[in-house]
């Protein structure tokens, strides 16, 4: 028994306990509230500087064992894996008919692409520079990552980071990937708080900025104020309904990974690193394909949108705690400095693409902008937290317009996201790519006439 227990489960169980202690400390320390930091990024935090004072660990009937960061890497990408599973399996939302809210989807989808691109330029440019001038043995493609971590998130990160590790031998690529998307969620709370609360100041928002409720900024409910988050499809007499949609949701999981390994198993060696790279793909398509069967067989009043939402939320905030205690301090010293230097300069270059663009958008610049620059140092729910203090109420189309822009940035972003798999073989373009897409990008939205005088 004891062998099963550790360490994955024991991992959980810090996980669990990690996220009890962030909650806590919301509720009660005002700073936290201040700069929105929720419960996954506060306890990961807490848990990053544990598991690298070695400790994290489970006692045992041979003493106390550690629970290495390499447990943490392992749960954050099957926890991102199995959130994709869930997506899958949410009903898809019509895009919004309105020309300003395609319009500001495309915006968005546009700068966010740029967005990327002048962040890993920045990354692999400082990685380059400082090797060429102080030496050093470290992975100067490592610095791509810079992109992938502040722009696509910590599961994305990984997935691109694994595929490299095991199809190409790029060292320590999980640390540094993992880490440049650790401190984007810091980004995203201590510049992009204080730059919302600026611009209502200088009343650069579209509408008057509400005093955000204390249940908000607590992060817990009010008593009486519980709305319903889940519908029964089940009898519980026969299986519990959440029990259900995770049972489907493991099940869609299973076959992804069959599929990941025989792919790993059959393909040639350079692409076969793939197959378990981008599981989350694979689940993904396999969850459409079971909503499709479902609907097919008059079966899908069983699938709840809502248990699905809550289920991928809870990896969702899982996963975020579990990124920090899967970096590795040691695999980062000799790449401290050009780190840091890359997060300052892409933080400033962050910034001052999301207002340069904002400033000159068609309209709500300040709001795209500043949800913009919460969706690429952290993720999309960062850039709706930093949105809700400008437009509480979500008067504006932007929040609309963040969903939406997927369907753009699906099209518009596969150059960068099919080529990401491929950067670490020698000759591969990704350099080129990057800065085509940087150049090109605002000569398209000038055409588009996305670009206008500043509005602020």
């Amino acid at each position: 028994m004891e062998a099963s227990f550790y360490p994955y489960l024991g991992a959980l169980c810090w996980i669990g306990m990690l996220l009890m202690l962030g909650t806590l400390i919301r509720a009660k320390v005002p700073l936290f509230q201040k700069l929105l930091f929720p419960s996954s990024l506060i306890g990961g935090l807490i848990g990053f500087v544990l598991i690298n004072l070695d400790l994290v660990g489970m006692p045992t009937s041979t003493g106390w064992k550690d629970i290495t960061p390499n447990i943490f890497s392992m749960i954050t990408f099957h926890l991102f894996a199995f959130g994709f599973v869930g997506i899958g399996l949410l009903q898809t939302k019509k895009p919004a008919s309105g020309k300003v809210v395609m319009r500001g989807a495309l915006w968005i989808a546009l700068v966010f692409g740029m967005t990327f691109s002048v962040q890993a330029l920045i990354g692999k440019g400082v990685f380059v520079l400082w090797q060429d001038l102080f030496g050093g043995t470290f992975e100067t493609v490592n610095g791509y990552l810079l992109g992938a971590g502040f722009t696509q998130g910590p599961g994305q990160t990984q997935a691109y980071a694994t595929i490299w590790q095991t199809s190409y031998q790029t060292a320590n690529a999980l640390s540094v990937g993992l880490a440049f998307a650790a401190v984007g969620f810091l980004v995203a709370g201590i510049v992009g708080v204080p730059l919302a609360f600026y611009g209502i100041k200088k009343g650069w928002v579209s509408i008057e900025g509400g005093k955000l409720p204390q249940c908000f900024l607590r992060g817990l409910m009010d008593k009486g104020d519980n709305p319903t988050c889940a519908r029964s499809t089940t009898h519980p007499a026969n299986i519990d309904s959440v029990a259900f949609h995770l049972a489907i949701m493991a099940t869609v999981y299973a076959l992804a990974y069959a599929f990941g390994v025989w792919w790993l198993c059959t393909m040639p060696k350079g692409i076969n690193g793939l197959g378990i790279g981008m599981i989350f793909a694979w689940g993904m398509f396999f969850a459409m394909i079971a909503r499709k069967l479902m609907a097919k067989f008059d079966l899908i009043h069983l699938l709840d949108g809502e248990t699905t939402r809550r289920l991928t939320g809870a990896t969702v905030d899982f996963m975020i705690c579990a990124v920090f205690m899967g970096i590795q301090v040691r695999q980062l010293q000799e790449v401290a400095m050009p780190f840091l230097i890359a997060v300052v300069l892409g933080t400033i270059a962050t910034l001052f693409i999301c207002l340069w663009f904002g400033r000159r958008s068609p309209e709500h610049g300040f709001e795209r902008g500043l949800t913009l620059f919460g969706y690429c140092t952290g993720t999309a729910a960062s850039g709706l937290l930093l949105l809700r203090i400008v437009d509480p109420e979500f008067d504006t189309p932007v929040a609309v317009e963040v969903g939406l822009m997927n369907v753009f940035a699906t099209i518009l972003f596969k150059p960068i996201s099919w080529s990401m798999p491929f950067v670490p073989v020698e000759g591969f373009p990704m350099l080129w790519i990057f800065v085509a897409v940087t150049v090109v990008t605002p000569i398209v939205m000038y055409f588009l006439k996305m670009i206008r005088k500043p509005a602020f």
